[in-house]
Order: C-alpha cells, then structure tokens, then sequence
C-alpha cells in the first residue's frame, strides 16, 4: 500500500509539473496569436512582419510539441478529467469563469455532458463520416489528375502576376518619363513666354 501510494504521489508530480509546462506553452502561443490578429484589424502589417509572426508562432508551437512529446511527460490523453462539484446557482460562476478566460460561465449538471463528452456529436460525427467516405473515394488516378489541375491553376495564377508585375512596371516606367518631359515642355514655355530661366549676356559689341 505505502509503494503504492509514493507512486501514485509521484505520478501526480509529474502530471502537476506537465500541465504546468503545457499552460504556460499555450499562454505563449495564445499571447503571439493575439498580437498578432491585433495587428490585422489595426492594418498596417508588412510582409517582414507577418514573417516574423509566423516564425514566432512555429517556433512556440514546436517546444510546445517537445513538451507533450518528452519522454518524462505523462500521457495526458490516458488521464480522466471529473469536476469535484458543479455550480450550484442559476447565475455565471465568478471563480470559474475567471478560470477559463470566460469560456465557461457555469458548470451546471444539465451542461456538464456537454463538457465531458469523449465521443463526437452525432450530426458532427455524421458529417465527419460523410468526408472520410468521400476521400477514401477518391483514385489515385483522379488524385493524380487533381494534382495536375492545381498545379497548372498555380502556373496560370503565376503567369497572370507577372504579366500584371510586368505591365505595371512599363506604366510606372512611361508615367515617370512623361512626368519628365511635361517639366522640361513647361519650363520652354516658360522661357518663350516670359524668358523665365533664361540668363541675359553682358557682354559689350567690340
């Protein structure tokens, strides 16, 4: 009984010290995500920008997959979550909903099935059989004819870029050489009209 009780004393260490990991994980991945779509609704984001936010985010999530993949880590997918109690007023429940950020109001025992279900709903379960239905119908020959479809979809988009990028270049080009050559037709007229630029000679008639 006392070996039995050290390592189930050290199973929830570990498990403790996991989560803690995992959490503190995913605040990190959450933080970047909301910056990050802070920066899109306030416009304003570059190219650099968005590079560097998705390296931050690719970087978090690979140590948060080294966390749920060491080989100390505890399989949390084996372990069963049950509440101690459920809310017992009608209203939100202050502490839990402080908790979970507000993603949990109250934990009532009407809405706690909803919260522990291990399976799928039925309709979502439905659908998710219908799609996998669907794939498995798929040929590798019509796959394969897919492939080709995107692919020439993706040069044709490509083509349509660069004879844009081109196009638009040549114009940027014109427009800056017409620019050009309207300054130097305004200042002649100027000259002809009011002799405006023009330098005056002092020299005398010998």
């Amino acid at each position: 009984w006392y070996q039995r009780r050290v390592r189930d004393l050290r199973m929830e260490k570990e498990v403790y010290n996991a989560l803690q990991t995992v959490h503190q994980r995913v605040i990190g991945v959450k933080g970047s995500l909301q910056t990050f779509m802070r920066k899109l609704e306030h416009g304003g984001v570059y190219w650099p920008d968005v590079n560097e936010n998705f390296s931050t985010l690719a970087g978090q999530l690979n140590f948060l997959q080294k966390a749920l993949t060491k080989e100390d880590t505890p399989q949390l997918q084996n372990l069963v979550l049950l509440p101690l109690m459920t809310s017992t007023g009608t209203g939100p429940d202050t502490t839990l909903e402080q908790l979970t950020e507000g993603r949990i109001p109250y934990l009532a025992q009407e809405s706690l099935p909803n919260y522990l279900r291990t399976k799928l709903d039925l309709e979502i379960e439905k659908k998710e059989h219908h799609v996998s239905t669907e794939v498995n119908r798929i040929t590798e020959q019509n796959l394969q004819q897919q492939i080709c479809d995107l692919n020439n979809l993706s040069d044709a988009l490509s083509d349509i870029i660069q004879t844009s990028r081109d196009s638009w270049e040549e114009y940027s080009a014109h427009s800056r050489s017409s620019e050009n050559e309207n300054k130097e037709l305004i200042k002649l007229m100027s000259a002809l009209e009011t002799g405006k630029g023009l330098r005056s000679s002092n020299r005398k008639r010998g």
